[in-house]
């Protein structure tokens, strides 16, 4: 169950609101949110730890939906999200009024979109997500069934993090708060739930990560980073339906940690053991490699990458380019400027068809980050072997790539 970004998984990213807000209105903001995040025991509870279980511990089974779960997520592994929609479809046609196949087709959609970063389904995922939670709430009238707290506290998790990207900063903390408080009542019901680790971990790291400027103003916000990796590594290794999503989810932390090392360890004893690899398994592998310098390899998987979203047919425009990028910065790596600096010139050129309000980013870096590095790139490589015209009137001159052509950032 792997969606780019998870339950929870940057519902404490406030960096981006700086350019909107003055200085005042900053540091009310922030006082405020910090405030709302310690005070509140729901998000705040610092004693969510892990469970001391044996090394052969078994997750709980859902006792109603298990080998359809497992069927629609190996779809969902594999790229066959249409596969996955109708396995999933087949089994609300069969318990309409359960929460669990609106939840699953939620992160059916939000994967579709994340995998080939556009936002063509966000319609779709936001009514599974409402739907989801209505269901949820009405058979809990019945049945307090940890199953059922687990998906209502996903669902909201969902609609966080979709929340705060649209920056509807309210809205956001309050599914924030309701899906935590889910996930809690989940594991009070059913302790080895242990897939509800995902949303906890995912939630503490990142709440204290993206959330700098809150705590430089109101320094008594807790970090609590490595609670949140011990509960995403507690994931990994006993979680059931998720753990592969909280595999992405702790090698993204521990890359955002300054952990490389770390994070590549995740990937060969999780993802890496995969039979077949999806493009976002590729994607992660070749990103990590990026930090090793092992260029013909990083080449070689970002080719891949390229074949398998022509293959798909559809994919965003900066997913494109990034790949591009990453491939001018391995034949850089290998001294083959010429063939760097026509791969790079193509990146630009792409990029500039981009519609941004159709796009998602990526796991490690925004677009913006990437369109930056390309421009600096290309500058560097066209004074290099004066192939090209220098772009948009930049002065050419010393770079970082002159320095260090491995140098990446």
């Amino acid at each position: 169950m792997r969606t780019p970004a998870s339950i929870f998984a940057r519902i404490g990213q406030f960096r981006s609101i700086a350019p909107f807000l003055n200085a005042p209105t900053l540091v009310m903001v922030a006082t405020i949110l910090a405030v709302m995040l310690w005070s509140c025991p729901a998000l705040s509870k610092t004693g969510d730890g892990v469970p001391n279980v044996s090394s052969g511990a078994e997750p709980v089974v859902s006792p109603e939906f298990h080998d359809v779960i497992l069927r629609g997520i190996e779809f969902l592994n594999h790229d066959n999200y249409e596969s996955a929609l109708e396995t999933f479809e087949n089994l609300k046609e069969r318990h309409p009024r359960h929460p669990a196949p609106h939840f699953f087709k939620a992160v059916a959609y939000q994967q579709w979109m994340t995998t080939f970063r556009l936002k063509r389904y966000q319609k779709e995922m936001e009514e599974n997500i409402q739907l989801a939670i209505q269901k949820g709430k009405a058979l809990l009238q019945k049945n307090d069934s940890p199953w059922i707290h687990f998906y209502i506290g996903g669902a909201h998790g969902y609609r966080a993090y979709d929340r705060f990207q649209k920056h509807e900063w309210l809205g956001a903390y309050i599914d924030a708060k309701r899906g935590m408080a889910s996930l809690r009542k989940a594991l009070e019901r059913e302790p080895a739930l242990y897939d509800a680790y995902l949303g906890l971990g995912s939630y503490h790291y990142w709440r204290t990560v993206k959330s700098n400027f809150i705590r430089i103003i109101a320094f008594w916000v807790p970090d609590q980073r490595e609670l949140g990796l011990r509960q995403l590594e507690f994931c990994a290794a006993y979680g059931l339906y998720a753990r592969y999503e909280a595999s992405y989810n702790l090698i993204v932390a521990y890359f955002d940690y300054g952990k490389y090392e770390k994070a590549f360890e995740v990937f060969i004893r999780t993802i890496g053991r995969k039979k077949i690899h999806s493009i976002s398994d590729l994607y992660v592998k070749a990103r990590l490699l990026v930090e090793f310098g092992k260029w013909p390899e990083v080449e070689s998987l970002f080719r891949e990458i390229l074949e398998r979203l022509d293959l798909h047919g559809v994919s965003s425009i900066g997913y494109r380019v990034e790949c591009k990028y990453w491939m001018a910065q391995s034949l850089l790596g290998q001294n083959r400027l010429g063939e760097a600096l026509g791969m790079a010139a193509q990146a630009l050129a792409q990029s500039e068809t981009r519609n941004p309000d159709r796009e998602l980013d990526g796991y490690f870096d925004d677009f913006d980050q990437i369109e930056a590095r390309l421009s600096e790139l290309y500058d560097y490589l066209k004074k290099e072997t004066n192939l090209y015209p220098l772009r948009s009137g930049r002065k050419a001159g010393k770079t970082r790539f002159a320095e260090n052509p491995t140098l990446i950032e």
